[in-house]
């Protein structure tokens, strides 16, 4: 083989060694008969691009679950994980009794019910950093 030609050779050479495998390809391997085995590396794997979301997790606690008719409710909502700043909703078309408030901001049912009678609702909660969203909560009471 002449100069030319080894150069030739050797430029196309390098310019195949310079040659990457894309994410989607399989790593070129070159057999080299002077040099051994020559191989690209494969591709790595890009992290997640956001972490996972922590859901917000709720229980109620309060001064108590029964009450009589005219007594001062107070039930307040223990939520663990996320943000720290939720947003509460009734999920739960049954309208509440009269006398008794549920404030969204705070997620607190307060107030003195005038009317007795067993009483559900379910609430759900977003965490307003993250936008997690809690499945329903069931909150039942009674007024006797």
């Amino acid at each position: 083989m002449s100069n030319v030609q080894n150069i030739i050779a050797s430029v196309i050479v390098a310019a195949l060694l310079a040659n990457t495998a894309s994410a989607s390809e399989r790593p070129v391997v070159w057999r080299s008969a002077s040099s051994g085995v020559l191989t690209t590396p494969a591709p790595t794997a890009e992290p997640p691009a956001t972490p996972p979301v922590e859901m917000p997790v709720v229980t109620y606690r309060g001064n108590r679950y029964a009450w009589g008719v005219g007594e001062s409710v107070l039930l307040l909502p223990d939520v663990s994980g996320g943000s720290g700043r939720y947003e509460y909703a009734l999920a739960t078309a049954t309208p509440l009794p009269a006398g008794l408030s549920f404030d969204g901001a705070t997620g607190i049912f307060s107030g003195r019910s005038r009317t007795a009678g067993q009483y559900q609702w379910s609430i759900l909660i977003r965490d307003m950093a993250t936008g997690a969203r809690t499945t329903a909560v069931a909150v039942a009471f009674f007024v006797e």
